[in-house]
């Protein structure tokens, strides 16, 4: 419970060196004091206390199939929206500042940017289940620190890996493409693309 006082008093303020006997040789300040009166709501606090530091989950699933335990580590590893609006706005996939005026070219670029974080996030899903199923992690992906591995590679990550590789087109018509390394190899082995795709003739029947 919680109430407030008002007191209100006036104090004289002399305007110089005067005769104090004088009325006008000062003038009156209005002074407002508030004073707060509150009382501890016991039984509330007590509550508050016992849940304090608590988290609800709820699932589906049987005891049996998944354990406490696992279940909140399912949950700490979701799909989060809130990374697929930070791309949005600061990432990859930035769609701020938009300088299009037609409503149909912003529709468009919007419709285009969804299916491509579709793709970003089939991406990490696909290869973080595989990286846990295996038991195994991916190093190279760190720039100035290529021996650091990590389980969990961000889309961004993966699709950097591969921006070195080059399509050369000769002026006879010829083709050769760069070898692809062991990292580069990993990423499509753990997505379970082929690696024909970076080949001339996958390039040829394109």
């Amino acid at each position: 419970m919680v109430s407030i006082q008002k007191k209100i008093s006036y104090s004289k303020v002399y305007k110089g060196r005067g005769s104090r006997s004088d009325p006008g040789s000062y003038r009156r300040v209005r002074q407002v004091d508030l004073i707060l009166n509150y009382t501890r709501c016991f039984p509330e606090i007590e509550a508050f206390r016992a849940l304090a530091g608590w988290r609800l989950y709820v699932t589906n699933a049987t005891s049996e199939r998944l354990s406490l335990t696992e279940g909140i580590k399912s949950y700490q590893d979701q799909w989060q929206p809130e990374r697929g609006f930070h791309r949005f706005k600061k990432g990859r996939l930035s769609a701020l500042p938009i300088y299009f005026r037609d409503e149909e070219k912003i529709q468009g670029l919007m419709f285009l940017l969804t299916i491509a974080l579709r793709v970003f996030t089939l991406m990490e899903f696909v290869v973080r289940r595989q990286l846990h199923q295996s038991q195994s992690s991916v190093a190279g992906l760190y720039e100035g620190n290529p021996k650091r591995t990590t389980n969990r590679p961000t889309a961004e990550k993966m699709l950097r890996a591969f921006r070195n590789i080059t399509l050369y087109i000769h002026r006879d018509g010829q083709r050769e493409i760069s070898f692809l390394n062991h990292v580069q190899q990993q990423i499509l082995e753990l997505m379970n693309v082929p690696k024909s795709i970076y080949t001339i003739d996958y390039l040829a029947s394109g």
